[in-house]
């Protein structure tokens, strides 16, 4: 398996020449399988638009699994280019909260917000729920948990031959009982993706908010014996010198350590 990243950002895209090497885009990360070429795509912030630009016509099935509804994790799809091509095969799979399940998706295409109806797109994705428990999805074994944030949200653990990916974005440790649940579902996994908006000295004023610090996040990875930590969901206007000095600080307490960036890849 190989998870590449194409969205890193939190909350908006943050364009500028200080955020040229870790990039702009809103939340979006890629999983092939590289035996079968299959494809996966988590969440759907900004970062979906460029993949959809680059698949081209060799593959023509993409599943997509979303952590929870907020604008950043899917403002990208009305802009991703498959979903106006006839004959994709496109799944998308999504929680069920209070406030809203996977068939909220069709309203981000409904006018004035859009030009084109959901059910009038030429590939218009079919709406899968999916909860915490184990999954298959095309193809990819997955695990669920529900996380801490405002409204609700997933965290996935995806199996790979070398070991396993945990993706816990937009979650705010705090609640004992929510955080043992995710310490012992992200153990030993080879990577993980955690959220990691704000410093400590910046979190007491955004508590609550639903969002962690970079260095809860390398104590959580020390903590479950992971074997690389990718901070993520980074807070807007934070530049590239900014997130330099919080991994090096980071990995004061977890060497393996890095900023996640768009277009960087691991194997797991």
């Amino acid at each position: 398996m190989r998870a590449r990243f194409r969205g890193v950002r939190g909350s908006v895209p943050w364009a500028g020449a200080g955020s040229i090497r870790f990039g702009s885009n809103t939340p979006c990360v890629e999983v092939r399988d590289l035996r079968s070429d299959g494809l996966l795509v988590l969440d759907a912030g900004t970062g979906i638009v460029g993949l959809g630009d680059q698949l081209g016509d060799r593959l023509r099935s993409v599943a997509l699994v979303l952590t929870h509804y907020h604008w950043d994790h899917i403002q990208g799809l009305p802009f991703f280019q498959p979903v106006f091509d006839p004959g994709w095969d496109l799944a998308i799979w999504g929680p069920t909260f209070a406030a809203g399940d996977v068939g909220s998706i069709a309203t981000l295409f409904r006018p004035p917000f859009f030009t084109t109806a959901y059910e009038d797109l030429p590939s218009a994705p079919a709406l899968h729920a999916i909860g915490p428990g184990s999954h298959r999805v095309a193809g990819f074994d997955l695990r669920a948990l529900e996380l801490t944030h405002p409204g609700g949200a997933l965290t996935y653990r995806l199996r790979g031959d070398a070991g396993d990916f945990v993706y816990a974005t937009d979650h705010e440790f705090g609640m004992a009982a929510v955080d043992e649940a995710l310490a012992a579902f992200a153990r030993d996994a080879r990577h993980i993706v955690v959220d990691a908006q704000f410093t400590p000295e910046e979190a007491p004023a955004v508590k609550g908010w639903g969002h962690g610090t970079w260095k809860r996040a390398a104590e959580f990875a020390a903590e479950v014996g992971a074997g690389h930590l990718w901070l993520f969901h980074h807070k807007p206007g934070r530049s590239d010198d900014d997130l330099e000095g919080l991994v090096l600080r980071a990995r004061e307490i977890f060497p393996a350590t890095d900023a996640a960036a768009e277009g960087v890849s691991f194997d797991f």
